[in-house]
């Protein structure tokens, strides 16, 4: 059975009192306005503890606020440590169950593993491990750390210590009133993490572009590329459609677009433009499957007259969207639809789409069956003029 060491109450002034400095560290100058009227009238109801060098390590905020009302005497427990080591863990037990923001949390975690990786030290230099002591957690590190600070388990540790070393700036929220969760916290951390290597990614690729003539030649990477495929004349299914004219480019065998090195050409985090018509709707599918992204929305273009169609006459033509990776928008406020009028050469685009795209998706950017050259885009295509 585990000794049971007598607590007696003493009765001292508190100027003979000295307040850690790792309490302040930890814990910060917190203000102690909500104890001193309590203070005045009633004092210092629960005692402080303090070491046998009248060292406060529990009740900091309590001996403040008795140094501000003038308290003659305020009650104390003694409580003798072995080591330096000991004293701070007791600091950090006695406040596991105040209510504490991230940062507070964060900086006991981290003293809790210094305490541990000095404790680690000591018994390689003794030569020896130390028995388990009665109420002093057992186990991995990080679990040490949850289960003292009074987390719920050493993951959120984990998560915790990430927020702290790469983005410190959340920590003070964190667990606050209308704040936000150590879970919410890290995934934003882990957000910010990745787009910042995308940016790095993208400013590298974008420097490498300048004077590029074929992208393929030195590996550049796109974060984003448009298409408009001059899909086969005989690959639509009716051949003589209402309206249609015969096109004056060159066309390209849906097996061949299949075969585009659309994966060497895009970013591991990419935004994927397909035009397509509404009768090659499933070729789209299929060619956005094929090059390894998935299918996200499709963004329609409302024309002022209609074109050909044996059926209803087309419209409309639409942008799919794919991503590849998890590279967010740029924006939110985008709707699925745009009205434009058509381009001067045949089947030309309309320059809303490109502003549309380029206010939506982060450069650099492709475009890949290029007829015209545009500022800002990489145009790749026989047909560029």
């Amino acid at each position: 059975m585990a000794h049971q060491e007598l607590m007696q109450v003493e009765q001292v002034s508190p100027s003979t009192l000295t307040p850690h400095p790792l309490h302040v560290k930890i814990y910060g100058d917190n203000t102690i306005e909500d104890l001193i009227d309590s203070v005045k009238e009633l004092g210092v109801l629960q005692p402080l503890f303090v070491t046998s060098g009248n060292i406060i390590f529990s009740g900091y905020r309590r001996w403040r606020a008795a140094v501000v009302a003038n308290l003659e005497y305020v009650p104390i427990i003694r409580k003798n440590f072995d080591s330096e080591l000991d004293m701070r863990r007791a600091l950090i037990e006695h406040n596991r169950y105040r209510i504490k923001t991230g940062l507070q949390l964060f900086n006991e975690g981290k003293e809790l593993e210094s305490i541990e990786s000095e404790k680690a030290q000591d018994r390689v230099l003794a030569g020896k491990k130390i028995d388990p002591v009665d109420n002093v957690p057992q186990g991995k590190t990080r679990d040490i750390v949850a289960q003292t600070i009074g987390l719920g388990s050493g993951k959120q540790w984990d998560k915790l210590s990430y927020i702290g070393e790469h983005k410190p700036e959340l920590l003070p929220d964190i667990n606050k009133p209308n704040g936000i969760s150590i879970n919410k916290a890290y995934l934003e951390t882990r957000h910010a993490e990745k787009e910042q290597e995308r940016q790095e990614r993208r400013a590298d690729n974008t420097q490498r572009i300048n004077g590029l003539t074929d992208p393929l030649v030195n590996g550049v990477r796109f974060a984003t590329i448009m298409l408009d495929p001059p899909w086969d004349w005989g690959d639509e299914g009716d051949v003589d459609q209402l309206g249609r004219a015969r096109p004056t480019y060159g066309t390209i065998p849906f097996d061949q677009l299949l075969s585009l090195p659309i994966t060497a050409l895009s970013d591991e985090d990419c935004h994927l433009y397909l035009w397509i018509t509404n009768r090659s709707l499933p070729k789209g599918f299929a060619l956005i499957e094929q090059w390894g992204f998935r299918y996200v929305t499709c963004l329609t273009w409302c024309k002022p007259t209609f074109g050909m169609g044996n059926y209803f006459r087309g419209q409309t033509e639409h942008l799919l969207f794919a991503i590849k990776g998890s590279q967010p928008l740029k924006r939110r406020d985008v709707g699925t639809w745009f009205a434009a009028n058509r381009g001067k050469r045949h089947s030309s685009k309309p320059i809303e789409a490109y502003e549309l795209i380029e206010s939506c998706s982060p450069a650099p950017y492709l475009e890949i069956f290029a007829r015209t050259k545009r500022e800002h885009w990489t145009s790749w295509g026989a047909d560029v003029g």
